[in-house]
């Protein structure tokens, strides 16, 4: 306990903090020892005003020309990176969509797309796995009660959007290209 005792003291010893200053002359006048220290801010040059409609990248485009609807779902929303087994959020969002399709003329074409990046024929083959998986979610809620679905995978074959830009990588281009188009017909 002795040996505690004075362990406990030296400790105080070293961590003293010295004794708080009387009391302001006036009440509310500042600590003239803490005002030195305190800097005044000038947020107005600091403040930038963002336009988000030029910062965010739409996920989900819809296009009506005459009868025919596209539909196009951005491949990061719907997939996980390189593979092609829908996302809980793709799940919903297709769920959503497959309404409006038991109304559709004719059939219902889903075509799967990617960047350029990597080999040619891996990218075919992982946007028809995607049209595929597409095409099975949307049988899937439809229950039979809808129109024939076709799928394809285009690959890099058909961007609608640079994949370079001044012959450097356009990654906001790229991420465009990776997408899930759904295309019918309304009348």
């Amino acid at each position: 306990m002795r040996r505690t005792a004075v362990v406990a003291g030296a400790l105080s010893a070293v961590l003293a903090v010295p004794p708080v200053a009387a009391a302001a002359a006036e009440p509310g006048a500042p600590d003239p020892n803490l005002t030195a220290s305190v800097l005044s801010l000038d947020t107005g040059a600091s403040v930038v005003a963002l336009d988000l409609k030029e910062s965010v990248v739409s996920l989900e485009q819809e296009k009506t020309d005459g009868g025919q609807v596209t539909v196009s779902l951005s491949a990061d929303v719907l997939f996980d990176f390189g593979k092609a087994t829908l996302t809980a959020a793709a799940r919903r969002r297709i769920a959503d969509l497959a309404p409006r399709l038991r109304q559709a003329r004719g059939a219902v074409q889903v075509s799967g797309h990617s960047d350029s990046i990597g080999d040619a024929g891996y990218n075919l083959t992982l946007s028809k796995q995607r049209a595929d998986a597409v095409k099975s979610e949307l049988l899937n809620v439809l229950k039979g009660a809808g129109p024939r679905i076709d799928a394809k995978g285009y690959g890099e074959t058909r961007p609608v959007a640079p994949n370079e830009s001044g012959g450097k990588d356009d990654p906001e281009g790229r991420a465009k290209n990776r997408r899930v188009e759904i295309v019918y017909r309304t009348s």
